[in-house]
């Protein structure tokens, strides 16, 4: 069915002589001229340099990416914070300018403040420090007692 003419086959066999086996692998530092082992390190070192190089330029580059990225988002949230506290400034204003309003008006019951109204307290003599009670130490430390505020 195939025009390519089919191989004929021979009974006979083909040996090989074995004389001597061939080596598979050799050394190629032992069969390779010094200036061409030379070659083969230099082609080494520079193949790690330009690893090296490449890595390094696609962090610069990265870098330079995401860093302008990064900036406008927080320049972004800068702007709106500086907006919230602009609003809140002027919420605060509002609200004491009205508080103000409502004070001058003769129905609010507030008095003006005079400097004949002032009440003084007396100095508190100091006075010495209360004697601790060794039952009441050795309650306390029973007890997880901070000094520290618990929140903000």
């Amino acid at each position: 069915m195939s025009a390519l003419p089919k191989p004929a086959f021979s009974s006979r066999r083909t040996t090989v002589a074995a004389s001597q086996p061939t080596p598979l692998i050799t050394s190629p530092r032992e069969s390779l001229p010094t200036s061409l082992q030379v070659l083969l390190r230099f082609q080494q070192a520079t193949s790690c340099l330009t690893l090296g190089v490449v890595a390094t330029v696609l962090g610069v580059y990265g870098w330079t990416v995401y860093t302008p990225t990064l900036w406008s988002k927080e320049y972004q949230q800068l702007k709106a914070l500086q907006q919230t506290e602009r609003q809140l400034i002027t919420n605060t204003e509002a609200i004491k300018h009205q508080l103000a309003r409502e004070a001058d008006q003769p129905s609010s019951g507030l008095v003006k403040a005079n400097p004949n109204q002032n009440i003084f307290l007396p100095a508190q003599a100091s006075a010495p420090p209360a004697s601790v009670d060794n039952a009441a130490v050795a309650s306390a430390t029973n007890f997880n007692i901070t000094t520290r505020p618990v929140a903000y």
